[in-house]
């Protein structure tokens, strides 16, 4: 059974890598460092592609929970992957043989692969986080943005949101800073350094609405509005 369920995804990964090539999009993919809040500016921009009659979406967090949903699990057997811990070969086998629910690290990782490429396939995305640009790099009509940002700027950011005034906020930008290069690295194997974006935006020389307005300009430019 494990083998006719990896087989089948392998074959529907392989579909995904062709219909790459065919048309697709547009989306959006957003990394960001810790403080950077990719999540609010997808909002904002979601918004102001409204007015101009666009109809766009952002995912964020919703990637675990359709995961999780596909392949019939809770949530937190899967959560690890996106807090870039990997599963060792004995976890492997006591939980295959602890749970009728077990699903090996690769199928799991496949499955987010496969829907984040789906969505962006269906086109009219903001994907935040997640890896995004590790996993749709290889689609048409892309639109891979970073949003980095002083240490110092970053900090004080965090520090003034009321949902970290009980946090070590230099440990969790430590801590996020580390587990989101991970991610990218543990998807494509590439170190950030060796990834292209598309536009990188310092978050500390704009203002949210300047941000919004360079992004819709660029988005003019490479014609994906």
């Amino acid at each position: 059974m494990p083998n006719t369920l990896l087989n089948y995804f392998n074959q529907r990964f392989e579909k995904s890598k062709m219909a790459a090539s065919s048309k697709s999009g547009p989306f959006i993919t957003i990394s960001r460092q810790t403080g950077c809040n990719g999540t609010g500016i997808a909002i904002d921009l979601v918004k102001a592609l409204k007015e101009r009659n666009k109809n766009w979406k952002y995912i964020n967090k919703e990637i675990l929970e359709e995961s999780a949903n596909k392949l019939k699990i809770d949530q937190s057997k899967i959560k690890y992957v996106f807090e870039t811990k990997k599963k060792s070969h004995i976890d492997d086998v006591l939980s295959a043989f602890s749970s009728r629910y077990y699903k090996s690290d690769k199928v799991v990782r496949k499955t987010i692969t496969e829907l984040l490429q789906h969505y962006a396939l269906e086109g009219n995305v903001i994907l935040v986080g997640r890896a995004g640009i590790a996993t749709t790099n290889n689609i048409k009509n892309g639109f891979h943005l970073r949003f980095t940002a002083p240490y110092e700027w970053r900090l004080s950011s965090l520090q003034k949101r009321k949902e970290f005034a009980n946090t070590d906020v230099e440990k969790f930008i430590k801590e996020h800073d580390l587990k989101k290069l991970n991610l990218i690295q543990d998807f494509c194997g590439k170190n950030i350094s060796e990834i292209h974006f598309d536009l990188t935006i310092n978050c500390s020389a704009f203002t949210r609405q300047q941000m919004i307005s360079l992004i819709l300009q660029a988005m003019e430019l490479k014609k994906l509005i």
